[in-house]
Parts: C-alpha cells; sequence; structure tokens
C-alpha cells in the first residue's frame, strides 16, 4: 500500500479559505472582473446554479460585520478583492472598502438570476460593465477554479469542460487502496511527519470554532454557545459527547455569521473542514491524549469525510444532499471512534447507520442554521459509534443501507442523480424569490 495516497489526499482536499464558499466565490468573482474591466462600474450581472444563488443571500461576508448578500459580496470583491489570494480574496477588505461597496451597490445596477441549464453542480458567471469595457468570468466544478474569462468580447481564457466531462475525483481513485481500513492502519502507523496538514488545521480551525462561542453574530442562531451556557447552568453534562458537539458545531456557527478569520476546508467546505477537525480534536483533549493522537485522529476523520464526499461523484464539491449532516458528522463522529480504539469495520458499520438518520436530507442552501443541523446529524453519529461498539448497526434490508459504507453511498447517490439533481435547487430559488430576499 503506498502511504502517499493519504498524503496526497490530505494536502489536496484541506486547504485555507476565508468565508463560506458561496460569498468567496461572488467576491473573487467580482475581484477578477475587475482586475479586466477599469472604470465607473455601471452594472455587475450574475447568475448561477441553484444552491449558489440561494445560499450567498443568508451568510456573512468576513470582513463587513456580519452583513450579507449576493450583491454586496460581489461589490466588496470589486473594491478590493485579491485575485492572487484566491480563497482569501477579502482578506485585505476594511471597514471603509465596505462603505464603498455599499455604495457601489446602491449606483449601479446589480442582478442576480438561477442558471441550471448548464448541468454542472457547481457554476457562477459574472458580468461586469463598466463606462469603459465589458468582462464576463465563469467559474464551474469547483467554487474558486474560473474556466472562462471574457474582456471586450475576446476570448482570453477558455478552459470549460462539456458536461460528459465534469470534475468528477473519484475517478482518479485506486478504490482497492482507498478502503476505511488502509486509511485507518495509515493513521496508525504513519510517521507523524505526514500529519502537518492535521496540525495546521487544529491551529487554524480552534480559532474560529473559540470566536464562534465567543462572538456571537446577529444572524446566528449560536448553537454552540446556546449548549455552553446550559452545561455552565447545570442543564445538560459537562461530559465527551457536550465536548465534541460544543467544538464540533462552533465554528460553524462562526462562519455562518461572517468570521474575520480563514478555515481549514474539507471538500471545498469550511463547514465540514470545522466539524471534521474540531470534534475529534474536542475528543482528545477531553480524555487527556497527546497532541499526536489528535492529529492522527483529525487526518482519519479528514480522510473520511474525502472519502464519503468523493462517493458523490460529479456532486462532491456541492451535492443537493447536506454534506454537512450526512458525510462531515459521520465522519467527524469516525475520528472520536479511531480514538475510542473502534475497529474499521466497527467504523464502517456506525457510518452505515449515520447515513439511515441523514440519508435525503437535502441541502437548502448555506445559512446560520448549518450548525444545527450539523448538531442534531453528529450527536445521531455519536450514537451511532456507541451503538457499533456493541456490535448493534443498521442493516441491509434498510432503505438505502448496504453492509459496505461504499455500496451504501453509492445507492445515496442514486437518490442524488435521479430524483434531486436540478429539482431541489429549483424550489428554493423560487421561494427565494417568493419571499423577496434577493440581495
Amino acid at each position: 500500500m503506498s502511504k502517499s495516497l493519504f498524503r496526497e489526499l490530505l494536502d489536496k482536499e484541506a486547504s485555507p479559505a476565508l468565508g463560506c464558499t458561496e460569498p468567496m466565490m461572488f467576491a473573487l468573482g467580482g475581484a477578477i472582473a475587475r482586475k479586466y474591466a477599469p472604470g465607473k462600474v455601471l452594472r455587475v450581472d450574475m447568475v448561477g446554479c441553484g444552491l449558489m444563488v440561494t445560499g450567498v443571500q443568508a451568510v456573512g461576508i468576513p470582513k463587513t460585520g456580519g452583513k450579507t448578500g449576493a450583491f454586496l459580496a460581489a461589490a466588496v470583491g470589486i473594491v478590493n478583492g485579491d485575485v492572487d489570494a484566491c480563497k482569501e480574496v477579502l482578506r485585505n477588505v476594511t471597514p471603509e472598502d465596505v462603505k464603498s461597496a455599499e455604495e457601489l451597490v446602491k449606483s449601479a445596477t446589480f442582478t442576480l438570476d438561477m442558471d441550471n441549464s448548464t448541468g454542472k453542480q457547481v457554476y457562477f458567471k459574472l458580468t461586469l460593465t463598466t463606462d469603459q469595457h465589458v468582462a464576463t468570468v465563469i467559474f464551474e466544478d469547483e467554487h474558486h477554479t474560473w474556466t472562462y474569462l471574457e474582456v471586450d468580447g475576446e476570448v482570453v481564457v477558455d478552459n470549460r469542460r462539456p458536461v460528459g466531462e465534469m470534475l468528477i475525483p473519484a475517478n482518479d481513485i485506486d478504490w482497492n487502496e482507498f478502503t476505511i481500513e488502509n486509511a485507518y492502519n495509515w493513521c496508525k502507523t504513519a510517521p507523524i511527519s505526514e500529519f502537518g496538514r492535521a496540525k495546521e488545521a487544529v491551529e487554524m480551525n480552534y480559532i474560529v470554532a473559540k470566536d464562534g462561542l465567543e462572538n456571537p453574530r446577529g444572524m446566528g442562531i449560536q448553537t454552540a454557545k446556546v449548549l455552553q451556557d446550559n452545561v455552565k447552568s447545570g442543564f445538560v453534562a459537562d461530559d465527551e459527547i457536550t465536548e465534541v458537539l460544543i467544538w464540533g458545531t462552533a465554528g460553524a456557527d462562526a462562519r455562518m455569521g461572517g468570521s474575520d478569520y480563514p478555515t481549514m476546508v474539507s471538500t471545498a467546505s469550511g463547514n465540514q473542514g470545522l466539524m471534521v477537525v474540531m470534534g475529534p480534536w474536542a475528543s482528545a483533549k477531553y480524555r487527556k491524549m497527546s497532541d499526536e493522537d489528535g492529529y492522527r485522529a483529525v487526518a482519519f476523520a479528514l480522510l473520511m469525510n474525502t472519502y464519503m464526499k468523493y462517493l458523490s461523484k460529479e456532486y462532491v464539491y456541492m451535492p443537493p444532499t447536506c454534506s454537512c449532516a450526512t458525510t462531515s458528522a459521520p465522519a467527524a463522529a469516525a475520528g472520536v471512534a479511531f480514538l475510542h480504539g473502534l475497529t474499521p469495520q466497527q467504523i464502517n458499520d456506525m457510518l452505515c447507520t449515520s447515513q439511515v438518520q441523514m440519508c435525503g436530507v437535502v441541502c437548502d442552501g448555506a445559512k446560520p442554521s448549518c450548525a444545527f443541523r450539523m448538531f442534531v446529524a453528529l450527536f445521531g453519529a455519536l450514537e451511532a459509534m456507541m451503538m457499533a461498539e456493541k456490535g448493534i448497526r443498521a442493516t441491509n434490508v434498510e432503505g438505502f443501507v448496504h453492509d459496505d459504507l461504499k455500496v451504501t453511498l453509492e445507492n445515496i447517490y442514486r437518490l442524488q442523480h435521479d430524483v434531486l439533481h436540478n429539482k431541489v435547487d429549483a424550489i428554493l430559488w423560487d421561494i427565494v424569490k417568493e419571499q423577496k430576499t434577493i440581495h
């Protein structure tokens, strides 16, 4: 078995990003277009897949004090987005920039609409028109990957893939090598020098989670802080499960509220990275285990999230089901199980049981209440872990579940592809328009 596969996956799918992926993409699109279209801004026209245009409405934009909306996200990117910083495009934004962006939203014309016709699960197009130039940038397949740039009618970059050639990382994986058991054994035995990315993830995501507990934001429902407050009041027990739940969800509270701190993401999702990293880390600290034990457990959780997400095939980076609930919560619990000494077979069983709880839960866009859904899913996944320790699990007579996790997730992929794709987000966009919350 080549140990390099798991190190490669950690380095590829865990990387820093500032802010929720939706406003980040809108800001990055604005910054790229502005680079090629100087002059007085006249209008900004944006279209995107359903989950992009709905998810950007409710989450806080970093460096803005928790302000929200597609128009402001794009405007802040236009005013002072750092194109070279990519997923940290907003890192240099100042309060003065935010004021300028708000004025821009008032003075120029901003439009937003949904376009599901491309067949891409991740799709966003921004056209910036100034009194001197017109620039169009398109993102496909990944939130930070711009594949098309046109300036004044001339195509500058065109790396778009046909729908039949969508980005599917699973196609490049040797699934005989990428197994739960092999990932487990690598995390147990590889030299500690292989876990630098896990250490970075803990250091980065601890700050975000702490921010969520200490600085509750206006729109957030404060899932973790409410739980922590009830520990102090005596209503909730101060035990390991509670610690895992608090630290596993606190970062999502912060990030959805517009935290100014960068996050180590997992498969393009900051919320998933926060839960997958901080859940096992909280368990390790509660159990007074070594930092090395914690880093190994975090790495295993990150790999399990990647394993489950990759089996969504073309939906790996934005599925119609809620990955925060269906993959990151079970993956975080798998990291806890790793510390508790469960076997790879028991972890397979607990992950299958976890799918019973959240299978079919749809993604209805990024929002502050994501943290609450993640809390419910993580609690259930921890219960599945305790059941697996006793030899109890959901079996292959129960809905989508198969004895093997890989087959279970292949079954759920059929639900994503044949039932949910392009349907859920279309309904959501209609609701957003009816509720007149587009901004």
